[in-house]
């Protein structure tokens, strides 16, 4: 979040500078005498214009220390050049350079009232500026607190101002969710050990964003939102992106998060409470998909999923079917597969059947679905069509278990009494599975006994 919050709050490119013409300038809203600049001071700093004019940051800069080291530290004239400096450095984005100059800008203004409350009011606010840019920017969890600390103070003597208090409603939304911004950063410093304290009190700050204007921006619930998964809340956290949703349900990434959500909360141990999240899945899905969101081949994939987790096979199936068909679905052997045990799970074999027969136009090398279908013939009561099929399954080859394949064909090969092809098929099975299946040996010699008593009936025949 921090890099987010860090492009909503960012500075601007170019800060206007305010040059001496403006600084000379009487205080506006003073009754007593304003302070004014010496005169020499007002002199030299004539010199500046051509230096800003050029863009010559650097000889400005040095021009205005010249200035200010023949001034009182503490007089109006150092106050007032000290805020130059701070705003040549904006201008030349070197902003951690700005806020010694800025702050002793305030620092004297504080102490003697040299500066009136909006002017004041703007410093601050850059400082608020610069601190968080700056927090933002380090890497050390240390420094960022300090500058976060900075931030927060900063920002809420802004607020608690006059000149807060009677600004825009705009800037007061913005001021309003900078200040949060800077308590749910401070609170995630470190990400392993959430400040809960401060956590809390950011959340406080976004409820009353949001109730301070009829029309809060949309960041109040992105952060409200971040602040709830930070916590692992996410039965919060759906209540804000429906809210997000149903204001904004154009905006694709809000129907991107609300979906896993629910997924996420569908992983509840309470199976009602699973079945109840999976169907607010299932819903989601479908609303993002009346706007156009969410239609891609894993979001429809995933749907069928959703409609099986809650047992509604038919359905599941029917959506599988119709996506492998119109390719909203991905044409992969595994998804076949899948639609065929659909089918088998509500009771329709010849419809799983089929299924596999399609799969296999698209997939002819694939001895693996020949092998489905002899198992579901099977099962039907059809060993014919299975060992026609289990024929096909080891011709083909590329079978997940080949042993298991070629023990399946040996068994009904002896079941149908075709004991040649079952004595082949169980030394495969043999040569394959090697002592892994125990049965087969026992399975091997009764093929070859009754391969024996053929032999033996036929031999007597002809002797008689």
């Amino acid at each position: 979040m921090t890099d987010f919050f860090s492009k909503v709050f960012s500075l601007p490119g170019r800060l206007t500078l305010l040059l001496a013409l403006a600084l000379v300038a009487a205080p506006a809203g003073r009754s007593a005498e304003p302070p004014q600049l010496a005169e020499k001071t007002s002199q030299d700093l004539e010199k500046l214009k051509p230096l800003t004019d050029a863009k010559d940051w650097n000889g400005a800069l040095a021009l205005l220390g010249e200035i200010q080291a023949s001034v009182p530290a503490t007089s109006y004239d150092f106050a007032i050049i000290a805020g130059i400096k701070a705003n040549i450095y904006m201008q030349m984005n070197e902003y951690a350079n700005a806020i010694g100059p800025m702050e002793t800008a305030v620092r004297l203004s504080d102490a003697y009232g040299y500066l009136d409350e909006k002017e004041v009011a703007d410093k601050i606010y850059y400082l608020v500026q610069l601190y968080y840019q700056e927090a933002v920017a380090t890497k050390s969890p240390a420094l960022q607190q300090q500058y976060f600390n900075k931030c927060s103070a900063y920002i809420k003597r802004w607020i608690d101002s006059n000149v807060g208090k009677s600004a825009p409603d705009s800037q007061r939304q913005e001021a309003a969710l900078l200040y949060a911004s800077i308590l749910y950063n401070q609170a995630t410093v470190n990400p392993n050990k959430i400040d809960s304290a401060l956590m809390k009190q950011a959340r406080a700050e976004i409820e009353n964003g949001l109730l301070s204007t009829a029309r809060p921006k949309d960041t109040f619930y992105i952060l409200l939102l971040a602040s709830y998964q930070q916590e692992g809340n996410y039965v919060r956290a759906a209540e804000i992106l429906e809210q997000l949703v149903k204001q904004y349900p154009t905006k694709k990434e809000y129907w991107a998060q609300l979906l896993p959500t629910y997924l996420n909360l569908a992983l509840d141990k309470d199976e009602e409470k699973a079945r109840q999240y999976n169907i607010r899945a299932i819903i989601t899905t479908e609303r993002a998909q009346a706007l156009g969101f969410a239609k891609g081949p894993k979001d429809n994939f995933n749907l069928v999923g959703l409609y099986a987790n809650i047992g509604q096979f038919g359905k599941a199936t029917e959506l599988l079917y119709a996506g492998l068909k119109n390719g909203s679905i991905e044409s992969t052997l595994s998804n076949w597969e899948l639609l065929a045990s659909s089918y088998q799970q509500v009771d329709k074999p010849y419809q799983a059947i089929d299924a596999l027969k399609e799969a296999d136009l698209q997939f002819p090398h694939s001895g693996q679905l020949d092998f489905q279908i002899a198992q579901i013939y099977y099962s039907l009561d059809k060993p014919e069509e299975a060992f026609l099929n289990l024929n096909k399954a080891v011709a083909k080859g590329h079978l997940d278990r080949p042993g298991a394949v070629y023990n399946y064909l040996a068994y009904i090969g002896f079941e149908l009494r075709r004991f040649d092809e079952a004595l082949v098929a169980v030394n495969k099975a043999i040569e394959l599975s090697g002592s892994s299946d125990a049965h087969l040996p026992g399975l091997k010699q009764a093929i070859e006994d009754a391969i024996k008593e053929r032999d033996q009936l036929k031999a007597g025949i002809r002797t008689q």
